[in-house]
This record gives C-alpha cells, structure tokens and sequence, in this order.
C-alpha cells in the first residue's frame, strides 16, 4: 500500500513534478498516428489494423450488486409496488419519507465503490425541485458515507429509466450497508432497484479504456466492448458491418503485455476523490502512461509489467476545485484547446481512451455551482469562439449547453461512446446518393416522422445501430437524425448508412448542425456566422440537407440566428425548430424553418394523437406540413413508425414524406426554390432589412414588401430592369419572377411583360406576355419563368415592363440552373418498358415492346412562361440512319396535347454508349395544368434513359 502523505506534501510534489517536466508534458506536436488539420474540428486517426484485439469489458458484471425495488431485501417507509418497480406519487402517498432503506448488506468490499439508483419521473421540465436525495449509509455505525440530491431536471427524459450514481468508500468488512431514497413528495417517482458496483472492476475499466487510448494513438488496434453495446449494437455488429477484422482476447491482462513498449508508467488516481480519475486520464494521455487505481498499482509495477509510477494523485486534493485547477493551471497550456471533454468521474470507460489518445483535458464541472462555474468559464474563455467542441455530456443538460453557447462552443453528446479511436481512423470517403425525385405539390398534408437524438454519437454508435438493423426498415419514410461531426469522429459508419440507405431512409442533422447549440445564447454575430457557415461546410460532406436548431427544449429561433442559416448556409433545404406549434417562418425570403408539431413524442399512440391534431380544420385548399418527432428512448421501435403510417392508410389526403423531400415541397409551396443546389442567386425588388436591391424602375415604388405600380399612380414603363450581372455561369438558365396582382376579374388584359435580355449583344434571348387570367389568385404570389441560354461574362438584364392595367407588386428574381430534375430509375415517373440499370432505365429490343420507357410526373405547379425539358439518353446502336429509337415530347395531361415533340433517329446519336442531351423548348401559359415527359421506346435499338431536366 502507498503510504498516506499529507495532502500540503502531495500537492506540493505534484505541483513541483508540472514545473519540473516530470508531471506534465512540453508543448508538443499532435500524438503520433493522429492528425487535426486546421479547419477539422476533431482529429483522424490513422488506418485500423487488419486484425483488431476485441476486448471484452462486460465480464466483470459479478461484481455488481443489485436489489430490486420491489423486492425483498429492500424496505419502505412510503409508496406502493408497481410492475417491476417501487412508485411514490404526489397527492396519493405519504411525503418526506424515505421510499427505499436497507438491505443492509454486509458483504460489500472494503475501499472505493460506486452506489447507483435506477430512477423515472413523469416530468422532467416543470421546475428544478429536488424530488430525491438518495445516500449510503453505514448501518453498523451509523455514518452517512455519500449523498446527493436529484432535482427533476437531472433527468434526461421523463417515463424512462435513468441511472443515477454515488461514489463511495466503505470503511470496514462486514458492516451492513444501505442505500436509501428519501421523496420529498414533489414529482412521481419510481425506483427500479438500487445498489452498488464494486471499485475494483471499475479500476481495470480504467486501465484497459486508457491503455486503449495510447494504443490506438499510433494505430487503432483495440476495440472494446462494453455493457452500453448488449443488445444494442452488440459485441460485433459495427466490426462485422464495417468489414473490420478482429480476434476475441481471453485474457484482457495479456494485453499489459503485449504493448508493455508503449506504456511509460502509471498515473495512479486517488479513490477517495473520484474526480482525480478525469485528472489522471488528462496526465496519461500527456505521459503516455496509464491510469491506475491503488488497488492496481501493486500488480502493475510488478513483474511481468513493471511499470513505474509516474505521477501519484493521492492524497494530492481536499476537493474537486482544486483537481480541475490543478489541470487548468498546470496541464491545460500543454493541451489542444480544441476541443474540451466533460465525463463524470463515476463514467470509468466509454469516451476516456479518446481522451487518452489525442490527448485532451477530461473535466467534470457543473455550471450551475457557482466556484465551478468560474472555473468552466477559464477553460472555454481559451477555446476558439465558433468552432471550439465539447465532447462527453453535462451534470445538467441545459444549463451545460446554455453555458458553452454563450462561448460560441457547441456540445457534441458522446459520454457513452465506446470506439471513436477507432471509427475515427477509418476512410474519410462517404458515398453520397443524391436527393430523391420530387413529388408533384398538390393540395394534400404532408407529414414527416423524425426519429430524434441521433446528435448523440454513442446512440448511433448504440441503439440506433439495433433500429437501423431492424429487418422492416425502409417500408415508411422516416428521417433519422446524426451528427455532422460523424464527418470526422465516425466517418465509415456515415458511408456505411449512406451506402445502406433504402429509399425511404433520410439522414438529417440534429441539434444544431456541427454540435448542440442554443444559438440564441451565442453574443457574436460574426462568430455565429461563421459556425453556420462551418457547419454547412460539414452538413454538406455528411450528405445531410435538414437541420434541427435547439434553443433550450422549447425555445423559438431568434429571428437572427433563422437569418444566419439563410445567409450562410445555402445548401440547407430547410430547418425544424423545437418550439412545438407547427408554424412555419421563411428566412431573408431564402429558408423555411418549421417548429416541430410535437416533439420527442414516447409512443406511437402519441404520434398518432399529435398527427390528429395537427390535421384537424384542413379545408383542402392548400397544403399542409405536419413534423413529427420521437424520441427512441422510451419504446418507439421501427415497427412503431410503420404502425403510424398505416394508422392513416385510407386516408388519400395524407402523404408521409422523407424530411428532404417534405422540404422540398414546403419551398415549392412558399414559391422557394425547390432545390438550394440549383439556386444562383435571388435578387430582390426592393431594399429590405437583409438585402438591398439591384435593380432600377422608371414607374413604381417600394411597398407591400416588394415593388409595386398601380393604375392611379403610373403609365407604361419599366417597373424593374437590370441588374447588368456577369458572373452567372454559362448554359441554360432559368430566371423566376415572384409576382401578384389585385384583381384577377374582368378582361384578359396583358399586364405585365417579361423578358431577359443579353446587355452584352443587346439581344432579347427571351420573353413572356403574363395576363390577367393567368394569375391564379388576386393579391397571391405567384412564379412566373423564362429559360435561356447564358454566355459566360455576358452582361444579363432581368425586365418587368409594366402595362398599366392592373396593380402589380414584385417581390423578387430568382435565378437557377433548373427547375427540376427526375432521375429515370427514381420515384414519381412512370415506365410501361424496361427496368432499372444502375443510375438509369433501360429498354432493350429482346426484351421489351415498344411503349413509354418514361412518363410523369403531372407536375401542375410548373411556372407560367417559357421552359425547355432535356432528356439524356443513350443506345448501343447508332448505325440505323433515319429509323427512330425514341420519340420524347412534353404533355398536358387535362387536355392530352403534346406542347413540344420530337422523333430521335439512330444517326442523332453521334456516339453510342454514352450520354447525349435532347431538348424541347414549349410554353406553358395556362395554371393548373399537370404536365409529363416521356419517353416513347420504339424497340429498334436499346436505349437508356438517365434523366429529365427541366428550365
């Protein structure tokens, strides 16, 4: 045993050990093995070995000792039996009465343990009382050994079992323990069982999760599986997926061995003050060491491992401020500032190695304490502002969160992550699949289910792995959120569930993009730029177009963070929001944002009740957007998504969409670009508060938020013109004016005209005469486009001659490359010939009839104005001359005329078995009227089609 010193001595010694270079490390380049480019807001680790050492971390278990709530060892001063647990509710049972004593356990081992209590509430959000206080009490002598009060927002969520945790050191053998929880009769509360696990297994849990850390620095080797991944992910699912090989090792000790050359010695921590565990894990990652308890240390510095003791913490600190001050002042200057790390001491594996390896600080300090605070505050006052990471969890979420905010750092939760040393060495490469097809917006109610949580990296890691295996998954759309920071921390399991997605699976961000942010919080307008800008880099690389913004659990978006996300992160297609109410605000006139219908929902019954809601007083004039989101802790399986789906089966007016696309029609619906790739650049008429205007009038005025000319007050003129750009990208481009009349009654008087011109040559390239019928409603915006062709570094004006009939208000000009695009093999088109052939649809003479080979999608939302379609076919035979292989053309379906129409004859094709474009210019001058492109397979030669391009 290590001789007890006095604690002035130790600190002392400890403190003379950083000065001197023996307790804390120079300043040094990145751990070997690991790289962190300038811009990467987590670092890489190198390659997996070919044959990982698979670790079993569960077999210790024995150790634990248990005892139900309800059963007999256990005893009550107030509450019933209830199921599988011990209840207490407010208003039934007596108050300020202990729920749980005893069971007196005598055969506890001496020294360091850890007490837990498996509690659930009903409320987790109504205030911040204390509902519990829960201890461990030494009945022989009478002695209070640890206490802590629970509030209700120390859980996480309410109606789910939570695991609370007390360290503590048991004194002598034999003495009859209990643990003990006193209700102060404020929430309902129910006890699932109580008990303690012994420290010595939680001391080798500590030693093979850091010795882990420094293995895996040079080279992932060690993949560990611990008691978060039974029944979850399992012990191989993720080495099995990924293709990563693996040897099971029987002796965990072995491995003490086997990379005895890359350990330099012991960091020994201090039992008796638990958070010198977080300390120790900081100094080792820094050493190369391993952290080592007391009961350890004998073991370990003795043949056949050897290891001396580089640093002993105990003794060395009366209380955890001084631990964290210790890391603070003397090993935190030789630390990345990057990224912080936040996990309870009684934590004793999970994120640990990823400390160990990179290495970082590993704290645990809780806002909400007044002296932490202080403390918290220096260590994030040092991170950088708009990209700094706090990797782990929160004594208390909200108040933790809040707090790095404030600082411009976002929390990415992964307190139970058990691999990311080794995930983050794997191929940076993810295969992306491009969006969907886009359904025809039509007067119906869309409704899009999110399955919630997945910011947190350890439930991907975990249970959403056990959901994303379910054998069902892709009957119903469903969007599942993940984090951005998979870029880095996990990138191959991001390609592995891009690669398995099935066509109704959409991967979304969670809370808020790059990490957990309450963006309101954040002071720095320029910093939150920048992060929405960082995390739109990220949502980009991680396939991911929908983001969740989070301001606290109930929190609206202030109206500069929703104009922050328009404005710098572009390729967004949308966000949700967590104030629950369903409406819908458009940002800068470029981005939809929703508050979620309900949020966090536990059951299907739950969202079947919202969705009913929600719906409720439709009059099916326009459409409607329903987002519904649950929460996987609670029960919900992917059967009960599906259970929700066909609970609305025989209602037609009901569409459940993936969230990507469910955005996608929500921008249609607010006349916004369908898809933010396609976009260019959006002018607007006017001046506003978030943009200025290009253009210039000869007749009109700024009002009704656009630029308005009316018959009272104006003649015929130009009531916009301009803006003379030259730096639109060359091809077929589309320019979309937003625009509403007063009166749609009377006369079909031409009202305004519309026109495109090329300043550079002076040459028209393209106009449209609107009328009056052609509005489908008075004083209701509407789109109206014309296509044409650009000439790189022409100067391009944008013209609205107004005809003084009516009064006219534009809002805006919106420039794209298209309007839509339809993958042949997608959703939404049609086929009477031929299958799928990877990313196309293939006819071929032997096998099929002639027919149409493509048709669809009766989109009646089109622009009034001019459009061209483009197909991209190919053949393997362009030697028939003038025979046709193909006859493409655009129809109306209400009237079954053909706008545009043309015979492809072999020789068209100027080679085979490559893609070629044709294109059909035609009108469309009529509302409402569903439009098609088809393809019409003569079955001389085959053909493929790959896709439908639309101006």
């Amino acid at each position: 045993m290590h001789p007890i010193r006095s604690r002035r001595l130790a600190l002392s010694s400890l403190l003379a050990l950083a000065a001197s270079g023996l307790g804390a490390a120079s300043p040094t380049a990145q751990a070997a093995g690991i790289s962190w480019p300038n811009g990467q807001v987590l670092p890489s680790f190198s390659a997996p070995a070919t044959t990982l050492d698979l670790v079993d971390l569960t077999t210790g278990e024995s150790r634990e000792y248990r005892y139900e709530a309800e059963g007999p060892h256990v005893r009550h001063g107030t509450g019933r039996l209830e199921g599988n647990g011990w209840l207490a509710q407010v208003g039934i049972d007596a108050a300020n009465q202990y729920m749980i004593t005893g069971p007196y356990a005598a055969d506890i081992p001496v020294g360091g343990n850890t007490a837990f209590f498996d509690l659930t509430v009903d409320n987790n959000t109504a205030n911040s009382d204390v509902v519990v206080t829960v201890d461990v009490r030494d009945n022989t002598t009478g002695a209070l050994l640890a206490q802590r009060d629970i509030t209700r927002t120390d859980f996480k969520v309410a109606g789910s079992y939570q695991r609370f945790e007390l360290p503590f050191t048991n004194p002598e053998a034999g003495h009859g323990l209990e643990f003990r929880v006193y209700w102060y009769g404020r929430a309902y509360t129910k006890i699932d069982c109580v008990g303690t696990r012994a420290s010595v297994w939680d001391d080798e849990v500590v030693l093979f999760t850091t010795l882990k850390g420094l293995v895996n620095r040079t080279q992932p080797r060690i993949f560990t599986y611990d008691v978060t991944m039974r029944g979850q992910d399992g012990k191989t699912g993720w080495l099995n997926s990924l293709g990563l090989g693996y040897t099971e090792v029987a002796d965990r000790w072995s491995l003490v061995s086997k990379y005895r050359g890359e350990l330099k010695g012991l960091v020994v921590y201090d039992p008796a003050l638990p958070d010198t565990v977080n300390l120790a894990t900081t100094i080792a990652g820094l050493r190369g060491a391993v952290a080592a308890s007391p009961a350890l240390v004998g073991k370990l510095t003795a043949a056949p491992y050897s290891l001396p003791i580089l640093v002993d913490l105990r003794g060395a600190f009366s209380n955890k401020l001084q631990v964290y001050q210790s890391l603070y002042d003397n090993y935190w200057p030789q630390l990345s500032h990057k990224v912080l790390i936040g996990l309870s001491p009684g934590l004793k594996g999970f994120i640990r190695d990823y400390a160990a390896a990179t290495p970082l600080a590993m704290v645990w300090l809780d806002p909400k304490n007044a002296a932490e605070d202080a403390l918290l505050r220096k260590f994030l006052a040092a991170m950088p502002y708009g990209s700094g990471i706090y990797m782990g969890w929160w004594p208390e979420e909200a108040a933790g969160v809040q707090r790095v905010s404030e600082y411009g750092i976002s929390t990415v939760a992964s307190d139970f992550a058990s691999n990311l040393t080794v995930f983050g060495g794997m191929s940076r490469t993810v295969n992306l699949k491009p969006l969907p097809n886009k359904p025809p917006l039509r007067d119906k109610i869309y409704v899009s289910l999110i399955l919630s949580d997945g910011d947190n990296l350890q439930f991907v890691e975990h249970l959403f792995k056990k959901l994303w295996d379910s054998p069902n998954r892709g009957q119903v759309p469903l969007g599942w959120t993940i984090s951005p920071a998979m870029v880095d921390a996990m990138p191959g399991v991001l390609n592995y569930l891009h690669t398995t997605a099935t066509p109704n699976d959409n991967l979304i961000s969670g809370p808020t993009g790059l990490g957990y942010t309450y963006p309101n919080y954040w002071g720095n307008a320029t910093h939150l730029d920048n992060y929405v800008a960082l995390t739109n880099d990220y949502m980009n690389r991680a396939g991911l177009k929908v983001l969740t913004v989070w301001n606290k659990i109930d929190g609206a978006t202030n109206t500069n963070v929703g104009n922050s996300f328009a404005a710098f992160a572009p390729s967004l297609l949308g966000l949700t929001a967590q104030n629950a109410g369903g409406g819908i605000t458009v940002y800068n006139n470029l981005m939809p944002s929703q508050g979620l219908n309900a949020t966090y929902c536990p059951t299907e019954a739950s969202m079947v009740s919202e969705i009913n809601r929600a719906i409720s007083g439709w009059n099916g004039t326009s459409p409607r957007f329903v987002s519904i989101q649950a929460n996987p802790w609670e029960g919900n399986s992917y059967q009960s998504f599906v259970n929700v789906v066909n609970a609305f089966s025989a209602n037609p007016n009901i569409v459940f969409v993936r969230p990507d696309t469910y955005f996608q029609l929500m921008r249609e619906s607010y006349l916004l670009a369908p898809d933010p790739a396609a976009l260019v650049k959006v002018y607007e008429a006017e001046p506003t508060s978030y943009a200025s205007s290009p253009f210039s009038h000869a007749v009109g005025r700024a009002s009704d938020n656009g630029w308005t000319a009316n018959v009272a007050q104006d003649n015929e003129g130009m009531m916009l013109y301009g803006p003379y750009v030259t730096t639109f990208p060359a091809g077929q481009l589309t320019t979309t004016f937003k625009m509403k009349i007063d009166a749609i009654a009377g006369n079909n008087d031409p009202i305004v005209t519309l026109d495109v011109r090329d300043a550079t040559t002076g040459q028209v390239l393209t106009a449209f005469d609107v009328t009056r019928h052609q509005f489908k409603a008075a004083n209701a915006y509407q789109d109206f486009s014309l296509t044409y062709p650009n000439v790189a570094g022409h100067s391009l004006e944008f013209r609205a001659n107004y005809r003084d009939r009516a009064t006219v208000n534009i809002d805006k000009v919106t420039t794209t490359t298209r309007l839509g695009l339809y993958e042949a093999e997608g959703g939404v088109v049609g086929h009477h010939a031929g299958r799928a052939l990877g990313d196309g649809w293939q006819a071929t003479p032997s096998y099929d009839p002639a027919g149409h080979m493509l048709y669809g999608p009766y989109d009646g939302n089109l622009p009034l104005g001019t459009h061209k379609v483009t197909f991209r076919l190919k053949t393997d035979n362009n030697t028939l001359g003038t025979q046709p292989l193909a006859r493409i053309d655009v129809r109306e379906e209400t009237t079954g005329v053909s706008l545009a129409q043309a015979e492809l004859t072999s020789q068209q094709f100027t080679s085979t078995t490559q893609y070629q474009d044709f294109s059909l210019n035609f009108s469309q001058t009529a509302p409402k009227r569903p439009l098609e492109y088809r393809v019409y397979f003569h079955a001389k030669a085959s053909l493929v089609v790959d896709r439908v391009t639309v101006h």
